[in-house]
């Protein structure tokens, strides 16, 4: 059985031998966890945010940057290609693990969720579970995890803390936006999930997406780098057959279409839940039947509502 925290643990190591490198920096705890700043208090870098997304695909895609040009401006895009999609979005990607102790506060994604089967529905759907010793969490927050926080990820994932690697950094930073970049694919097969389709049967996915540049404030920034996957972001994907349901999988079927993310956010007070579900979907979608032959294209690109987006004139 494909283990997705045992398969990142080559990754961790790469990030522990070029901390410097890579401006990062990791701790060792008391109780013996090991996290590592990768942009919280440090800068981070493209190289580590590389890696922080690939560890966060459980191992079973592969990133990189490149260069895309949109109405005459440079933006970096990220690319990447995965088998397995169902186990590396769902099982592992998607920040479905809220963290919430006194005085910390966090989004935990990444390969141990797995183990700790967060949430259940989700790994009933795709049939996953993981048993490894080794758990790798992806956190999203504005300070580092301490000892009670590690104690209790590991005890959710039913390790010891001496077991545990938490990578951590702020939506806003180099880190955060290489990651936001890679979730096309995820959004994706999120919104097939909650549509009813069988996500297992996407064998393979590959996806593009601008990374949003870094903003004054949070918010400003996940309205951006939200925009860049409702409004520019492009999956590719491998099924048995063609299906309706991929007609509802793009973004422009929400009726909230058309509005920036940030203002949605603000309605809501920060609120994703509160936000139109049917949004947190890639702008376009290609779908290729393996046993049909079929091509199929859904959904468009707008480049004037992410230009504007990232304040920039279209």
């Amino acid at each position: 059985m494909i283990s997705v925290n045992e398969n990142v643990t080559k990754y961790v190591d790469t990030l522990l031998d070029r901390e410097e490198e890579y401006g990062i920096k990791s701790y060792y705890l008391e109780n013996k966890a090991t996290v590592i700043d990768c942009g919280v208090s440090m800068p981070g870098s493209i190289g580590a945010g590389i890696l922080f997304a690939e560890i966060s695909l459980g191992g079973l895609g592969k990133v990189s940057v490149v260069p895309g040009i949109i109405d005459s401006y440079y933006i970096n895009f990220a690319q990447v290609y995965m088998d397995q999609p169902a186990i590396a979005c769902l099982g592992s990607q998607k920040p479905g693990w809220k963290l919430k102790t006194e005085g910390f506060s966090g989004t935990a994604y990444g390969p141990a969720r797995a183990l700790s089967q967060k949430p259940k529905a989700i790994y009933t759907a795709i049939d996953y579970s993981d048993d490894s010793e080794v758990a790798v969490i992806n956190i999203e927050a504005q300070a580092m995890p301490g000892v009670k926080e590690m104690d209790y990820i590991a005890k959710q994932c039913s390790t010891d803390p001496e077991c545990m690697v938490a990578l951590v950094a702020r939506p806003n930073s180099i880190v955060g936006s290489v990651v936001n970049g890679t979730r096309a694919v995820e959004w994706a097969m999120n919104r097939l999930l909650q549509l009813g389709y069988d996500v297992k049967n996407v064998s393979s996915a590959s996806g593009a997406c601008p990374i949003a540049p870094l903003k004054k404030d949070d918010m400003q920034f996940i309205g951006a780098s939200f925009d860049g996957i409702s409004y520019y972001g492009l999956a590719y994907l491998y099924v048995k057959a063609r299906d309706d349901r991929f007609r509802d999988a793009t973004s422009q079927t929400s009726k909230s279409y058309g509005r920036g993310f940030l203002a949605l956010l603000k309605e809501s007070q920060g609120d994703y839940s509160k936000v139109d579900p049917t949004l947190f979907a890639p702008a376009r979608i290609m779908v290729n039947g393996l046993q049909d032959g079929s091509l199929e294209a859904y959904g468009k690109l707008d480049p004037a509502m992410l230009l504007g987006s990232y304040g920039l004139k279209s």
